[in-house]
């Protein structure tokens, strides 16, 4: 009997936090951020690639003058590869600002929806809140009764109104905003 009263007290709670997350108002400003911060390093590349491109047409132009002399077209085929390397190097620390950039952002955010999570816990009595799924749709918990779910008391607590539509039980609900 004992074990059976213990683990009446053991409350266990689930939340959709990718939901909560992308229903955040401030999500809004961070799409846009980190929409415009990759629409600049896209453009950056273009013209970075447009100009790797030239002096590739260069090189293929230049090797193919017969009175070209090997001591150009090495120092030609030398400058088109460390562009490429450089380019290469670019891509790479591009691609880092922009999931630095967008971690920074989101970052506020997940530890305000984590502050309300835990206290919602508190506030019910649960022991524990899990992931009901994420954006990849490996939640830890695979099935719970809908009385578990503190998704709207999480939006309550952050003062968001919950979103009527898509459910957050439907693993392909994402709302875009767009009616879609």
């Amino acid at each position: 009997m004992y074990g059976a009263a213990q683990a009446q007290d053991f409350k266990i709670g689930y939340t959709y936090i990718d939901f909560i997350v992308y229903n955040m108002p401030e999500m809004v400003g961070i799409r846009s951020e980190v929409k415009t911060f990759e629409d600049q390093l896209t453009s950056q590349a273009q013209a970075k690639r447009a100009t790797l491109q030239t002096k590739v047409n260069e090189l293929q132009q230049m090797a193919q003058q017969p009175n070209a002399s090997q001591a150009a077209l090495q120092a030609k085929d030398a400058e088109v590869r460390k562009m490429d390397s450089d380019f290469q190097t670019w891509s790479a620390q591009a691609q880092q600002s922009l999931v630095a950039k967008e971690s920074s952002l989101m970052n506020p955010v997940f530890t305000k929806v984590q502050t309300a999570i835990e206290e919602v816990r508190k506030e019910l009595g649960y022991k524990i809140i899990l992931n009901m799924r994420t954006s990849s749709n490996d939640g830890i918990v695979l099935a719970a009764e809908e009385d578990l779910n503190v998704t709207e008391k999480v939006f309550e607590k952050l003062g968001v109104p919950m979103p009527t539509t898509p459910n957050p039980s439907d693993p392909n609900a994402v709302d875009t905003g767009n009616g879609n």
